[in-house]
């Protein structure tokens, strides 16, 4: 409000319409200012699309608690969605923006006054819990996990959000934010590996466990390099005729100078984790390739040869083309490479995996699905997509002996196989007594230590002109199957 005051009853004269004009004016460009400050500082501190506070903003504000709590216990929730690529790439980023949102809203609400919150990074989010007992935080995240497990939904399709969630305890486990941080988000990365929608509290042996993980990352990366990683080969015969080699199954391993050899299931997920598993897939794929065709020019007949692939390797656009060109280089053919897969490509629906399930069934090559009846199998998938082969679960086959529900899914099994005209690999087997159960039940092709451990590759011609396996008079129309971290 604008007011003149005057000795005597007057009107304002011209002077004074100028003066209330340019007050009025530095009124306005204080008030924009004063916008424009706020609008720098939402964007400088607050997430654009939750309008949560960003990561420096929350830095700063869970500083000033733990200051403010001086030394009181309190507790920090690391929160991770599970599987949040997937929503992007099958539903588009509009619809995992919409996600965010909603699950943004759901930590909101569960928060307690005085707590601090923020979005860390894409689908990452951290709550700060002051003057919270590590049991209280425990408490509290169950009921977030509850929460936003809640049904939701995006245009059409109906989402059930996941998260996995780390604890750590102040000043136990940290007395600073940065500390706090990168404890929690080792134990929600121990959340992730225990099958997700879980939480996990921070522990001392967490953290040991994350400096191992980065020391096998840069020995892997090493490894890759300096030739320690090398191929062995386990047959799989024909289960009519055992003396028949239907095909080898390419296995990874390491043998590290100081810790001997290290367990595929370790240093596969290390590869997948770290961003490595292109270059490893590459490598096992050219190395396999080399060793196929190398017995080829010294007549030992192999008929073919299965790498295991990884759910990333088809988010690579040129993956099919970069098979294709493997094969080329090294003077084969589609019938000579199997390429596994498991279940949870055939739930991946983004354009570049299915495009390259495409492609690669343009150029001939024939997949096999791992683990077939472990997880998520789903018939119209093996109805949709060019599954040419399943491999039985292991797991199934060394039930055998002790369960009649193991029966009853292999024989379910292998009756779906022979609807769609695939063959099945029963893996696995150690026992003549399954070995026998399996040949009954008209299982096409065996593989396990039963008939042989994995070979090196010269060990492996040994055992064939030792006359263990012979290859089959023709080969065979379906694949065998591939690298297992398993075995």
């Amino acid at each position: 409000m604008f007011a003149l005051y005057f000795r005597e009853p007057r009107s304002p004269n011209a002077l004074h319409h100028r003066i209330a004009q340019t007050c009025i004016h530095l009124c306005t460009v204080a008030m924009e200012r004063e916008r424009s400050r706020e609008r720098i500082h939402q964007l400088a501190y607050y997430d654009p699309l939750t309008q949560l506070p960003n990561r420096c903003m929350f830095h700063r504000s869970a500083t000033d608690a733990l200051y403010a709590a001086q030394g009181r216990a309190g507790a920090l929730l690391f929160v991770d969605l599970d599987r949040f690529k997937l929503v992007n790439d099958s539903q588009g980023h509009a619809a995992g923006d919409a996600l965010l949102c909603e699950v943004a809203q759901r930590i909101r609400a569960a928060a307690r006054p005085g707590d601090v919150l923020g979005r860390l990074s894409s689908d990452e989010f951290a709550l700060l819990l002051p003057h919270c007992s590590a049991a209280e935080a425990e408490t509290v995240a169950r009921r977030l996990l509850e929460r936003i497990a809640e049904p939701f939904t995006i245009g059409d399709a109906v989402n059930i959000p996941h998260a996995s969630v780390g604890i750590c305890a102040y000043p136990e486990d940290g007395t600073d934010i940065h500390t706090l941080l990168r404890h929690a988000d080792q134990a929600m990365y121990i959340a992730k590996q225990q099958g997700r929608q879980r939480w996990q509290r921070f522990t001392p042996a967490i953290n040991q466990f994350t400096q191992d993980r980065v020391a096998m990352e840069h020995a892997l990366r090493a490894a890759m390099h300096n030739g320690q990683l090398q191929l062995h080969y386990q047959p799989q015969v024909l289960s009519s005729q055992p003396e028949r080699l239907h095909g080898v199954e390419a296995l990874a391993r390491w043998k590290h100078p100081e810790w001997g050899y290290v367990s595929p299931l370790r240093f596969i997920a290390v590869a997948e984790d770290a961003g490595m598993i292109q270059e490893f897939t590459s490598w096992v794929m050219e190395s396999a390739c080399r060793q196929l065709a190398a017995w080829r020019a010294d007549h030992v007949e192999v008929p073919q040869v299965a790498i295991n692939l990884s759910t990333k390797n088809f988010h690579e656009p040129q993956f099919a083309q970069s098979v294709a060109d493997v094969l080329r280089r090294h003077g084969l053919t589609a019938k000579d490479l199997v390429l596994e897969i498991t279940e949870s490509v055939m739930l991946d629906a983004s354009p570049a995996t299915l495009a390259n399930l495409d492609a690669l069934h343009r150029l001939g090559l024939q997949l096999s699905l791992d683990d077939f009846g472990t997880g998520y199998s789903s018939l119209s998938y093996l109805h949709r997509l060019p599954i040419s082969e399943l491999k039985l679960d292991k797991s199934f086959v060394q039930n055998l002996s002790n369960s009649v529900a193991a029966e009853a899914l292999i024989r379910s099994v292998l009756g779906i196989a022979r609807s769609l005209h695939m063959k099945v690999v029963g893996e696995g087997v150690e026992t003549a007594e399954q070995r026998q159960w399996l040949q009954l039940q008209g299982c096409p092709v065996l593989q396990g230590y039963l008939f042989c451990r994995p070979l090196a590759p010269e060990a492996l011609v040994t055992w064939l002109r030792g006359g263990h396996a012979q290859p089959p008079l023709a080969a065979p129309a379906a694949p065998a199957t591939a690298y297992d971290p398993g075995i």
